[in-house]
């Protein structure tokens, strides 16, 4: 089977957008990352749809979080194919491909397939209420 991370659509994720690929929660960048799982064991049609808006969700994400009191990094990265496994057998049923929402290196929630944007939106803002919600700590 091709290696789904040479495809032309993660490609430009890694080299246009510096998505890193992870084979580990832990090594996920600080804040609030959104880790894309390609569907690596099977060709799947939604997967350069998911790419290409990643960037764009990622976006959205930094534009809810950065109108709290503290502004969160929020970033991209790509799951490898062993991380992908790991986290598709902890959620006990996730359809591929998906987004996992990551704070810290902590799943917070995931978005299975590709959704139209407002569906989109409506999940990741309840994803990341917790975080926006936090009061602001006394100076």
């Amino acid at each position: 089977m091709p290696d789904i991370l040479l495809t032309p659509p993660l490609q430009r994720l890694q080299t246009q957008f510096g998505m890193p690929v992870l084979d580990e929660t832990a090594a996920a960048a600080p804040g609030v990352v959104l880790l894309f799982l390609p569907s690596h064991a099977r060709v799947h049609l939604e997967t350069p749809d998911i790419a290409a808006v990643l960037p764009d969700l990622a976006a959205l994400c930094a534009a809810g979080l950065n109108g709290a009191s503290a502004a969160v990094p929020v970033s991209g990265a790509i799951a490898t194919a062993a991380l992908e496994a790991q986290l598709v057998r902890e959620t006990g049923d996730l359809s591929l491909p998906a987004l996992v929402l990551l704070h810290q290196g902590q799943v917070l929630g995931n978005i299975a397939r590709m959704r139209d944007w407002g569906d989109y939106a409506t999940r990741l803002a309840t994803m990341l209420a917790p975080l926006t919600s936090q009061p602001e700590s006394a100076s």
